[in-house]
């Protein structure tokens, strides 16, 4: 008897900590992706990396637009369809960077650069580049997307 005690006593306190638990995990949620998305920027500044730069402050723009509508309270009829709309192409063009980053870095392994009479320095700094740019903007999409998301379902109810 005194194992069912206990494990009753175990559920009752798992039911009573999982707000917090749930509460911990949206902050921890939320602090990653700010330092995620704003860090580079320190970084970007000081090396001067000037095109990721102006990248960034594009996609920063427009996803911070299309966060604030998916965050208004009441929801327009229209923002569900312009949050999917711009996370899709971020998605899609990331996706694609991605690969063209690895095909660039494989073809660099295999030598075909130099068919091209690409020197293999700048035939792998650009594929690594491209390597970058997909995951680092692809994954901060969809950390943005799961976000709205999660705002839109709530406001809808």
């Amino acid at each position: 008897m005194e194992h069912t005690g206990c494990t009753l006593d175990l559920w009752m306190e798992l039911q009573r900590a999982l707000p917090r638990a749930e509460v911990l995990v949206f902050v921890f949620q939320m602090v990653t992706l700010f330092q995620m998305w704003v860090v580079p920027l320190y970084f970007t500044v000081k090396l001067h990396w000037w095109r990721f730069l102006v990248i960034w402050i594009l996609f920063s723009a427009v996803t911070a637009f299309v966060t604030f509508r998916a965050t208004r309270k009441p929801l327009v009829q229209t923002t569900p369809r312009l949050v999917y709309k711009w996370f899709l192409l971020i998605y899609k063009i990331s996706y694609a960077t991605g690969i063209v980053g690895y095909m660039a870095v494989m073809f660099t392994l295999f030598g075909l650069s130099l068919l091209f009479k690409i020197k293999p320095e700048d035939a792998m700094d650009f594929g690594i580049s491209l390597l970058f740019y997909g995951l680092y903007y692809g994954v901060l999409e969809r950390d943005f997307a799961e976000m709205c998301a999660d705002y839109m379902a709530s406001t809808i109810g």
